[in-house]
């Protein structure tokens, strides 16, 4: 049988006493199975969303290491981009959530533009600007995450949380969620 410290008197007690033996406090008890649930889905949480904005970052630093090192014939193909595909975010998001698979085929590599409200103006941890978007619902995931263009920083600093935004740029996929780079921000 274990023997625990009492808290009140420092004595020793058993740990299926009911109270300490010298002074009656009642002995201290380990977390219950419910706290220990809680801590492993908040580390499991934890540790999803650090994992999602580790690959955010790590797409998002390479990209802004590529786009530094464009030559002056890539920066004018790159403002000669294909005509952006007008989404509704919330099919966007939908589709997502229903098939990750038929998403990425329909939009995976393809420029959209889409509206909605932001949920979050940020840094990732290499100092990547990025914007969620989402449709206002609480709690929302996924949502559009666009890591804005060095060009757009100023614009992305200007932005509220709660406040109706439009965006353009490439989709890069699902991490849960929706990874859209070089985005620009097209009405505040």
């Amino acid at each position: 049988m274990a023997l625990v410290k009492c808290k009140s008197c420092g004595s020793d007690v058993a740990g299926n006493a009911a109270a300490c033996p010298k002074c009656g406090a009642p002995p201290p008890r380990g977390p219950s199975a419910l706290q220990v649930t809680f801590l492993a889905l908040g580390g499991l949480v934890s540790l999803c969303f650090f994992g999602t904005c580790m690959a955010g970052a790590i797409g998002a630093g390479s990209k802004g290491a590529a786009r530094r090192g464009a030559t002056a014939e890539s920066t004018r193909a790159a403002t000669n981009r294909p005509a952006p595909k007008d989404v509704e975010l919330r099919s966007l998001l939908a589709e997502y959530a229903d098939n990750e698979v038929r998403a990425d085929s329909n939009f995976k590599n393809h420029v959209i533009q889409t509206s909605g409200i932001v949920d979050d103006v940020k840094k990732d941890i290499l100092d990547a600007v990025y914007i969620t978007v989402g449709t206002g619902r609480r709690f929302e995931i996924p949502q559009v995450q666009c890591f804005v263009a060095d060009d757009q920083v100023n614009k992305a600093a200007n932005l509220s949380k709660g406040s109706r935004v439009s965006v353009r740029g490439r989709v890069q996929g699902l991490m849960m969620n929706v990874l859209v780079h070089d985005c620009e921000i097209i009405d505040l």
